[in-house]
């Protein structure tokens, strides 16, 4: 399969530098492959006439990190295979996941490129996360990113990262959409525990087809502190606003705030955030997210789980999602691991029926760190 002209001229980039540091490199690689059995009563969100689909996935993952004294490449390569009970519902599918990066370490910070091309079905990933809902189609999303962060004082640093995403779908119901998107940061050390920083993030929407939507800029200033209350227990919380030009313009107070414990034989999260997002269906969408992580571990062989996940989308077609999840998993030796799973999903749309899912999956999963 050719990569992607974005993947190829990225590969370039990062390649070049390094053409002649070969002999000096150290390398290392890893392997995994998880392999899943899953039963979903309504894999589309019907409010009637609900289809159920078993789905089988296997999808390894291999990456491959090269250091080059300050320079480090990384590869990765990834397929998601899914063979589905009734393609009439969810469709077979073989989706590639390609990565190259590269990052250099200086005396006082590092900088770097990433590239990645990527498909996924449009009942998953961004799409789901940004409130849509659709049939299942493809998304192949294309991305290059480049970082930078400089330490400017013994207390202060600044960084930037430029985004360029652009996305493109198989299905007439979503909009494609180029989006290049900067976010400047500085941050400060107020003290041992604390880390205060301003943010400035803009944003700049263009769509695939300007008869479904139109372009426009997205704005989003905030500041924000992170604060390490003990060595189990941190937080990071921010507060700006966000102003979109075009024909959704307007402005809107956002933030957010994450806790983070890890302890003994439990981790726990906690994210409350609003925030400001491309949407296939055109535009920015709006969305105010809440969501809870915990597990426990049982024995130093055996863990225990549940999640927890609650979306209200402000976009073209606004809806709530809700979703709960609880698993077991157990390592049955160094190289392999096992997780059963329960998921209750709950979605409430305007101008449509309440909709509702339970998915029961069983993932057995081979890892291979160091080929």
């Amino acid at each position: 399969m050719p990569l992607p002209r974005t993947t190829r001229i990225a590969a370039a980039i990062v390649v070049l530098p390094l053409a002649h540091s070969t002999q000096a490199a150290t390398w290392q690689s890893t392997m995994v492959v998880p392999t899943s059995v899953e039963h979903d009563s309504n894999p589309l969100l019907l409010s009637s006439g609900e289809k159920g689909v078993t789905r089988t996935l296997i999808a390894p993952d291999y990456t491959l990190i090269g250091s080059f004294g300050p320079d480090e490449l990384r590869l990765g390569l990834g397929l998601d295979i899914l063979r589905s009970s009734d393609t009439n519902v969810v469709d077979d599918r073989e989706d590639p996941d390609i990565s190259l990066g590269w990052q250099r370490t200086t005396e006082r910070g590092q900088f770097g490129l990433l590239a990645r091309y990527n498909e996924t079905s449009t009942l998953s990933g961004t799409v789901l996360d940004t409130g849509v809902v659709t049939t299942d189609g493809t998304q192949k999303l294309y991305t290059l990113t480049g970082n930078w962060r400089q330490a400017i004082t013994e207390r202060s640093t600044l960084s930037n990262e430029t985004t360029y995403n652009r996305a493109r779908y198989d299905i007439n119901s979503l909009t494609g959409y180029d989006e290049l998107a900067n976010t400047l940061t500085w941050t400060y050390a107020w003290s041992e525990r604390a880390d205060v920083y301003t943010r400035f993030g803009a944003r700049r929407y263009e769509p695939d087809d300007d008869l479904t939507a139109t372009a426009s800029n997205s704005y989003s200033p905030a500041v924000g502190i992170k604060y390490q209350f003990s060595e189990s227990l941190s937080a990071d919380a921010h507060l700006g606003v966000n102003k979109v030009s075009g024909s959704q313009g307007g402005r809107r107070g956002e933030g957010g705030v994450a806790l983070l414990y890890t302890g003994a034989r439990s981790d726990a999260s906690l994210t409350v955030e609003r925030s400001t997002v491309a949407s296939a269906q055109g535009g920015f969408a709006q969305l105010d997210q809440v969501r809870g992580v915990w597990s426990y571990a049982l024995d130093p062989l055996t863990r225990v789980g549940a999640d927890a996940a609650w979306q209200d989308s402000k976009g073209q077609i606004p809806n709530t999602l809700q979703i709960y999840s609880l698993w077991a998993s157990r390592q049955l030796s160094p190289y392999w691991d096992v997780r059963l799973a329960l998921t209750y999903k709950e979605r409430k749309q305007d101008l449509d029926g309440d909709a509702t899912a339970t998915i029961v999956g069983l993932t057995l999963t081979y890892r291979y760190p160091d080929i």
